[in-house]
């Protein structure tokens, strides 16, 4: 936070062409926050006093990427950044600082609303250092309602960013959510998703959740959520309601976004199948099945890629199978419906569940299992019909006819390497396929 702030050399050469050619320009917004608070930015934005046709001339590699915001993309050393004119809505007279500070203004946050120059120096007209300084996030002038309805992302960025920075939302900023909320629903799925993913592979993404939630701002983003919140299980397993368990599942889990996904919503049906017993415990069958369902159509909603869709759908669907003494065959079976490349990430899930629950935390069958999965891995043991060393080709060519029956066989060869490896070798299943065959 002292005017020495050194900005990286690609960056200050950028600056200091603009200058050259007689243009003022600054690095601005979360970049400059990152970099003050010792983070590393992601990317780079920089405002400047130079139209976008100009910018062009000024660089040899440049491409406009909106020319309606007077934007362009510079390559500098193998890096890129986005330049921008500075945005001025007051119609005057070209003044520099005025021109800055007004940009500044409009910005979401007074933490993204701090300008560095090429010498290092800073420009924060609106408070944000002492905000950074406060973990405290407002608006500049405190004007979030107006902000808001600018863009109403914004109000999911506030979520965001209290929740990756650990911050605190200022007051204003709570009550104008609150009275704007339902903006969010003129929002683009696919920006809200880009938000909510940046929350779940956070630090701390139950704090995000919880967020969306007293903000009122999950009713227009995931209202399927809404029944976990505070519904008791009335179970010995548990001493926390539906949400509470669940967000505690999901930050005791590793940020991979599948895993964070299916932790979320892995107990999202049981507001729909409680039952209870005649001794008054809670009882959720087929909750499992059912919270793969929702969570699939939650995600297609939001315009998740399919591959990412059909993981977490698999992972809810299947987190309760445990083991009390797992077989060989049995975890084999269970690799194949969850997909190799899900297995780990299903343990992780299971063992998270249980310890987000009531002790005693019994890992042991989870332990095992993972276990022998393993070495199932490492041994490359056949684990799907195509690991089978016969084909449908193979059967056809036997006299079979293509069509189910055929795909029948093929599983039915499968069960039987699954218990037995030794037996996937040519002469074996086609003659077991003879047998059937003529049966």
């Amino acid at each position: 936070m002292a005017d020495d702030f050194n900005v990286p050399s690609y960056l200050s050469n950028i600056l200091h062409i603009l200058q050259q050619n007689n243009h003022h320009a600054c690095v601005v917004g979360g970049a400059v926050r990152d970099m003050i608070m010792g983070r590393e930015p992601h990317d780079y934005d920089v405002v400047t006093s130079a139209e976008v046709e100009e910018i062009l001339q000024f660089f040899d590699k440049a491409l406009p990427i909106g020319d309606k915001h007077g934007t362009a993309v510079v390559f500098m050393d193998g890096r890129q950044v986005e330049i921008s004119r500075c945005k001025s809505s007051s119609g005057q007279k070209y003044n520099w600082p005025a021109w800055l500070i007004e940009d500044l203004y409009h910005r979401d946050f007074t933490i993204n609303a701090i300008a560095v120059a090429e010498d290092g120096s800073l420009f924060d007209p609106f408070g944000g250092l002492n905000d950074i300084e406060n973990t405290s996030l407002r608006s500049p002038e405190d004007q979030s309602g107006q902000r808001f309805q600018e863009d109403p992302l914004r109000m999911l960025r506030a979520v965001r960013l209290c929740t990756v920075l650990n911050f605190q939302a200022s007051p204003i900023i709570l009550e104008a959510i609150s009275e704007y909320g339902a903006l969010l629903s003129n929002v683009s799925r696919e920006r809200i998703r880009d938000e909510l993913v940046k929350i779940l592979l956070s630090e701390q993404p139950g704090q995000g959740v919880m967020m969306l939630v007293e903000t009122g701002l999950m009713q227009y983003i995931m209202p399927e959520v809404l029944p976990m919140v505070a519904f008791e299980q009335h179970n010995p397993h548990h001493l926390e309601d539906v949400f509470s368990h669940s967000l505690k599942v999901l930050d005791n889990v590793p940020a991979r976004l599948p895993l964070r996904l299916a932790a979320m919503f892995h107990d999202i049906a049981k507001p729909e199948t409680f039952s209870r017993d005649e001794n008054g415990i809670g009882h959720y069958y087929q909750h499992d099945a059912i919270g793969g369902q929702i969570a699939r159509a939650i995600l297609e909603r939001l315009k998740f890629d399919r591959l990412t869709v059909e993981r977490v759908a698999v992972l809810i669907q299947e987190h309760m199978h445990r083991f009390a003494a797992p077989s060989r065959a049995a975890v084999k079976r269970l690799i194949n419906r969850v997909g190799r490349e899900n297995i780990e990430d299903l343990f992780c899930l299971q063992k998270a569940d249980i310890l987000g629950g009531a002790p005693p935390f019994e890992l042991f069958g989870i332990e095992e299992t993972e276990a022998i999965a393993r070495q199932i891995l490492v041994d490359q043991e056949p684990l799907t019909v195509k690991d089978l060393v016969v084909n449908g080709y193979d059967l056809i060519q036997m006299g079979f006819n293509p069509g189910p029956k055929l795909g029948s066989i093929l599983q039915g060869l499968l069960e039987v390497v699954i218990c037995e490896p030794e037996k996937n070798r040519k002469e074996i299943l086609l003659g077991l396929a003879a047998d059937w065959m003529h049966e």
